[in-house]
């Protein structure tokens, strides 16, 4: 083992407990003199020995997910109340000299202060921000270590279901002495009168003498060849270009990543290597035609989404994630809005080879210090992945309509392109773009919620600025419900429910579609996700205008959302085909086509023109099957749905991502008849056995469910749930009463 590159990954072996511990006992004048000293700050360490008194856990982890719904609670934040807890690790270092040692936090939600063998090596205010600590004259070569950490969640920073805890990654950056300082390394595609590059600016730290010191760089290709490359004598600060020959440019269609290599060598020794996917695209933002990527005009098919997922709350793996984004591109989607947060290394990382387009967001409006450092780490953090392609810096903040919210907004963009230059910066704002001053007049882009009847009196006020539609069309949905019931407290699956202070789905789009200005849209919401459930109230707990429920299930109104946003041709037929007889009942069919035919039994009920991506009709129930023929112009295409028969089988699909190092297995299970049909209706509980695994969460995307979180049983939403389960060579069995049992070696 050697420290150069080395990441200690904190991941396994945690401790916690829920709410304070008593640190100190009855203390004389000794016993405070030593608590006031470097390494006495968590004074009698015998509570972090107790085994009762500590859960075992692993990070990510969210322990509020875990906590009982409580309708006493703030509904916003999802019925459950806010705590304050403790973490701590031990670990042993190799007897090896420590030179250099940075502690990086991803993300903490809460408050937190960080203790290092009983030093408080840091603090931060904010859940959203990346964070880091210099440890190294705090550890033990050979020896054991403890960092332990408070975290105060009692607080909230925003109006949703946030969870608290280690719920993004920890680890340990050791490096030699002399290093580069990858926070501060800048490298990114560009294109130069016509030719394409690669622009690196680089950072050194450590660095006493430039003799003897020097810089190989190489660039390899989306294929794993050599490009170009080149040697040089290092310096503390370093810029320079790397031509590409025959550039392979980046988009969310086909996201092509070169790889761009740096050593630091001293002696023929390596000292530190640096390696970032680097991705050649242009993006501009013209104020008549909207965006346009790598040189022609395309349309923003965003959506906005928070972080928490079934089951596992906000402490969503790298799997979760890339299941997540996945399931989104199938559906035409082609940006993401992080609502209302930075992102993660691990998100950009994903989003940059999967081909997402992200905005990230600046969590606070403020110009104080602490606020800025917030800001200043989310731009370092993004500024080196393709796939960030604009800037948010503050989502609804009343004073964006003032003076003092345009000096504000003035400010941090200021600061923000002083970190980068090469993206625009906007802000989600609803209203205040027509006052006399505000916020908007310091963004490059300006960015709406909503308030599609401000976008032309906004064009004309400011005719040099592109439009960005930030958050639209907030259109409420249950999975598997086709009729709304305000006492059950669901609403139909056909998109007739929006915000009243939105929008419908035709309404925005065709406004995207009409005004070439408008350089496109982000739906609110990707995901359902816990808490916000109005305009509900308990004994709904979980906001319901997700195009997808909280197990990543699809909705009706995904497959909208794909008439709009896909080019292919494609048709989604609604709703399920097991009615009574003689029921008449609203069949719908999603498409981008110009023309669709429904048949029931194979006799058509009509042909009918496609108006604004739907065409309905009502027939009387018979069993058997309904199908639809869509045309567009030659092209033909056909979507069905059939009775399904009695529930037969229980399908478990592992639908993890496939690749090597995987901590978590997402297993989807659903009931069908004996051909595979779903049973929309069935909602019996499942039971899982596991061996050699551990359940992490489950969940079945039920607004209204008051299940917990953590737990071996659940019954079916609407014939299907979802299990999430510790990686390695377990077994999960799979069992509902009256149907064959699945068992599946993970």
């Amino acid at each position: 083992m050697t420290t150069a590159n080395y990441n200690l990954v904190l991941d396994k072996g945690w401790k916690f407990h829920l709410g304070q511990v008593k640190r100190f006992g009855d203390l004389q004048q000794f016993e405070v003199y030593c608590a006031s000293k470097a390494g006495g700050a968590l004074g009698n360490a015998e509570i972090f020995v107790n085994k009762n008194y500590w859960q075992d856990i692993n990070v990510p982890h969210d322990w509020q997910v875990e906590l009982p719904l409580d309708p006493g609670a703030i509904s916003a934040l999802g019925y459950k109340k806010r705590e304050e807890g403790w973490y701590y690790i031990k670990f042993k270092l190799p007897d090896m000299p420590i030179e250099n040692a940075r502690l990086v936090f991803d993300g903490v939600l809460g408050q937190s202060v960080v203790y290092v063998n009983g030093t408080v090596a840091g603090r931060n205010f904010s859940g959203y921000n990346r964070f880091t600590c210099e440890i190294g004259c705090y550890l033990l070569a050979g020896e054991e270590n403890m960092i332990a950490i408070y975290v105060d969640a009692s607080v909230w920073e925003g109006w949703w279901y946030e969870g608290a805890g280690l719920y993004r990654p920890v680890y340990i950056e050791f490096r030699e002495e002399m290093h580069f300082d990858s926070y501060d390394c800048f490298v990114r595609g560009q294109e130069n009168e016509g030719a394409w590059e690669v622009a690196a600016d680089l950072s050194v730290s450590g660095l006493i003498s430039e003799k003897d010191v020097k810089v190989k760089v190489r660039l390899e290709t989306p294929d794993g060849e050599l490009e170009d490359g080149c040697e040089f004598e290092a310096s503390k600060n370093m810029a320079f270009t790397i031509p590409v020959k025959e550039p392979r440019l980046w988009s969310p269609e086909k996201p092509e990543l070169y790889v761009f290599v740096c050593e630091l060598i001293k002696d023929e020794k390596i000292l530190d290597t640096l390696r970032i996917n680097v991705g050649l695209r242009s993006i501009v933002w013209c104020p008549d035609t909207g965006m346009h990527l790598n040189g022609r005009p395309y349309t923003v098919k965003g959506i906005c989404c928070h972080q928490d997922h079934a089951g596992v709350g906000v402490a969503t793996s790298a799997e979760l994630i890339e299941y997540r984004i996945a399931r989104l591109k199938e559906f035409g989607i082609n940006a993401y809005r992080c609502a209302h947060h930075a992102p993660t290394e691990e998100f950009l990382e994903i989003c940059d080879r999967l081909g997402m387009m992200v905005m990230p967001e600046n969590r606070h409006y403020s110009v104080s210090e602490d606020a800025l450092k917030q800001l200043e780490a989310m731009v370092k953090l993004s500024r080196n992945h393709p796939s960030v392609f604009i800037y948010s810096l503050f989502n609804e903040e009343p004073w964006q309509e003032e003076e003092r919210g345009y000096r504000m907004a003035r400010q941090m963009r200021a600061y923000l392109l002083a970190l980068d230059d090469t993206r625009a910066v906007t802000a989600a704002m609803n209203g205040g773009v027509l006052t006399g001053s505000n916020a908007s007049d310091a963004l490059d882009v300006i960015g709406i919620n909503y308030f599609l009847f401000d976008y032309d009196k906004c064009h004309e006020r400011t005719p040099d600025k592109t439009i960005l539609g930030t958050e639209n069309c907030p259109t409420f949905a249950t999975r598997g419900e086709y009729v709304t019931d305000d006492v059950k407290q669901v609403y139909n699956s056909y998109g007739d429910h929006w915000a009243s202070f939105g929008e419908s789905i035709e309404e925005c789009m065709s406004c995207v579609e009409e005004k070439a200005y408008n350089a496109g849209c982000f739906q609110w919401s990707g995901f359902d996700y816990y808490g916000e459930p109005e305009p509900l109230v308990w004994p709904s707990v979980i906001y319901q205008g997700g195009i997808m429920d909280l197990c990543g299930f699809e909705k009706d109104t995904a497959y909208e959302m794909a008439a709009w946003y896909k080019e292919e041709l494609n048709v989604h037929l609604m709703p399920h085909w097991n009615w009574k007889e003689g029921d008449e009942v609203r069949v719908c069919a999603f498409t981008n086509a110009e023309t669709a035919e429904l048949f029931v039994n194979g006799h058509s009920v009509g042909e009918k023109k496609v108006n604004l991506r739907r065409a309905e009709w009502k027939v009387p129930f018979e069993a058997g099957s309904i199908r639809v023929k869509v045309r567009k112009g030659e092209e033909e295409l056909f979507d069905e749905v059939h009775t399904a028969m009695a529930p037969a089988r229980l399908v478990v699909e592992d639908v993890t991502p496939k690749k090597e190092g995987n901590r978590i297995h997402i297993l989807n299970v659903s009931v069908t008849d004996e051909n595979g049909i779903l049973i929309s209706d069935f909602a019996e509980r499942v039971y899982f056995d596991v061996r050699k695994t551990t359940i992490l969460g489950v969940g079945n995307g039920n607004p209204n469910g008051h299940q917990p979180n953590v737990a071996s049983d659940i019954e079916f939403f609407h014939g299907r749930a979802q299990l999430i389960v510790t990686a390695g060579e377990g077994t999960v069995t799979v069992r509902c009463d009256g149907l064959p049992s699945v068992e599946l070696e993970l």
